[in-house]
């Protein structure tokens, strides 16, 4: 019996990095009905990566509760811009929008939890745009395959 499928990379035929590590980016309009489009991707990014099951459902997760938390005070028309980045330890996810105002998701609420228990780590940031009243948020996560307690 066969353990990988037909054409699935092995942890020994997984090509080596050429020292230049990969990233994907994906930007689209920063509605809710967008979020299964980062989600998927969000997928196919670690699974590429050779995360476990669990890990790759935790990822999918984080990923989908910090677009979430950037949709809801995005501005209108605003674009959420998503960055999968391979780092030595994972993933580096690092997902932005324009807010009308300077915006910081809560550090207390049940989302933010989600976050920091699905993630390595999790960091926000607001950076105001000059002479405009709003900002870019961007929330950035670092997804191991390890993640998972479970």
């Amino acid at each position: 019996m066969e353990l990988y499928g037909r054409g699935s990379l092995t942890p020994g035929t997984r090509p080596q990095s050429d020292g230049l590590l990969d990233s994907v980016e994906l930007r689209l309009p920063a509605e809710a009905e967008q979020i299964p489009l980062v989600r998927m991707l969000a997928h196919g990014v670690v699974a590429r990566a050779d995360f476990g099951l669990d890990a790759i459902s935790d990822a999918k997760m984080a990923v989908d509760e910090a677009c979430a938390q950037l949709v809801q005070p995005a501005e209108p028309g605003a674009t959420l811009w998503c960055v999968f980045h391979e780092i030595p330890e994972g993933i580096a996810v690092s997902i932005s929008t324009r807010t009308a105002t300077p915006f910081l998701p809560s550090e207390t609420t049940f989302g933010w939890h989600v976050l920091t228990t699905l993630t390595r780590s999790v960091t926000a940031r607001c950076q105001p745009l000059p002479g405009e009243a709003g900002g870019t948020t961007t929330i950035e996560l670092v997804l191991t395959p390890g993640t998972s307690d479970g």
